[in-house]
């Protein structure tokens, strides 16, 4: 029987640019929610020292970024608060637990064959143990394993790779699975993955193997998938659909066999995260608006405290005539202004809208169409463009016409007849 600790999706040098104080915990150095998501990672190490697993798995997304197109990389601060976690961990494990770490899809430069996990193992390289996506291409590109062996304990490593993105790519994966990832019948085999069920980045066959357990990450909600596989969830709440998750660790105890015993881990949320459900209506003036707006977000009007401020976003629904919602932009923005300074208690004071029906102004109401005032024939002028390409695949072009004229036609058509049911 083999102990390990999982945990994933730490984030760290997770920070917000906007909708958030111009406010640091040390001076130039660290922003409050910056250091959340390092108390996190610095949170689940102290409970490895307690619990002395064998080894310790962080299934992806150890930083957050580089991410994407967003090319930056980990503040030095993270950085460093990182490896002097670890080293405060491994002193006080005596150097006997080894970590183990895959890629996810946070922490790799898309642009450059580098994981940011690299500097982590070039500073403990007789106790960490990483595995990147770059590690993954050549073994799927050589038909090699990605399996880290221990004298009890095979690690099968699956860093993040969206295989389902591209036909060949996943016929070159699931070739590479076959060939390469099967479990050991002999020996206690635990798969180490970053993906999802419902994404394009965890294979089926990866639950259908006979793992002895698999950890996974990018879920941040924490989740039983199989008898013998687990998504961890993240360590800090990320966004504001974890707001009311309680966020833990697992401690796994695997049997060659046997279904694993798996035993949650509590962290300390370190950061409170508060939405207003905010429903508009069409008939909603901004005097009113701003007025209920101030009755929610005065509830924080307290002494601004770093340690105890709260992230706070109000959730909009239903629908507003566009003129009006223009003012109660103008409303959030100077709330916004007020909500940052010392008499309210918030960290994060932002919105969202996306899900409000902006309906056309009044002087449309009447039947008037916002397209008589655009374009004289809309789908004429799509077919200009269109042919403009010069497109050489003559039925492509009349197909990309014929579907464009369609979606032009539903679009106004929807226009006017908003336009006629707010008249009624």
């Amino acid at each position: 029987m083999v102990k390990i600790l999982h945990f994933s999706d730490t984030h760290v040098s997770h920070r917000r640019y906007r909708d958030v104080r111009d406010s640091w915990k040390l001076d130039q150095r660290v922003t409050w929610i910056e250091e959340d998501y390092c108390l996190g990672f610095e949170q689940a190490l102290d409970i490895a020292v307690k619990t002395k697993p064998d080894y310790l798995v962080h299934s992806g997304d150890l930083f957050d970024v580089p991410v994407g197109r967003n090319f930056s990389g980990p503040s030095e601060y993270s950085r460093t608060y990182v490896i002097k976690s670890l080293k405060k961990f491994f002193k006080k494990t005596t150097n006997k637990i080894p970590l183990i770490i895959i890629d996810g899809n946070h922490g790799t430069y898309l642009t450059r064959n580098y994981s940011t996990l690299e500097f982590i193992e070039a500073a403990f390289p007789e106790n960490v143990h990483v595995f990147t996506t770059y590690e993954l291409k050549d073994a799927i590109r050589n038909n090699t394993p990605l399996v880290k062996e221990f004298k009890d304990v095979n690690f099968y490593l699956f860093p993040y790779f969206q295989f389902g993105k591209l036909e060949n790519w996943a016929k070159a994966y699931e070739e590479w699975l076959r060939n390469n990832q099967q479990p050991d019948p002999a020996k206690i085999s635990i798969a180490v993955v970053h993906g999802m069920v419902r994404g394009l980045d965890l294979h089926e066959l990866i639950l259908q193997y006979k793992y002895d357990y698999v950890a996974l990450g990018h879920d941040h909600k924490q989740r039983k998938i199989k008898k013998n596989a687990w998504q961890v969830g993240s360590t800090a709440r990320y966004t504001f659909a974890e707001r009311n998750q309680e966020k833990s660790v697992l401690e796994v105890q695997v049997q060659k066999g046997e279904e694993p015993i798996v035993l949650p881990k509590l962290l300390e949320n370190v950061r409170s995260m508060k939405q207003i459900d905010f429903p508009l209506k069409v008939d909603m003036n901004t005097a009113v608006f701003e007025k209920q707006i101030r009755e929610h977000v005065d509830k924080f009007k307290k002494k601004y405290n770093g340690e105890s401020a709260v992230r706070l976003k109000i959730k909009f629904s239903g629908a507003v005539l566009l003129s009006n919602w223009w003012g109660m932009e103008d409303i959030l923005v100077d709330i916004q202004k007020e909500t940052f300074g010392d008499e309210y208690n918030l960290l994060e004071f932002r919105w969202d809208s996306g899900e409000v029906i902006k309906r056309a102004p009044i002087s449309y109401q009447k039947g008037a169409k916002v397209h008589d005032y655009l374009i004289e024939d809309p789908v004429k002028d799509f077919e200009k463009y269109i042919r403009s390409l010069s497109i050489e695949n003559e039925q492509q072009a009349k197909l990309f016409i014929e579907l464009g004229a369609q979606i032009i036609e539903e679009v106004f058509k929807s226009s006017s007849s908003d336009a006629e049911e707010e008249s009624d």
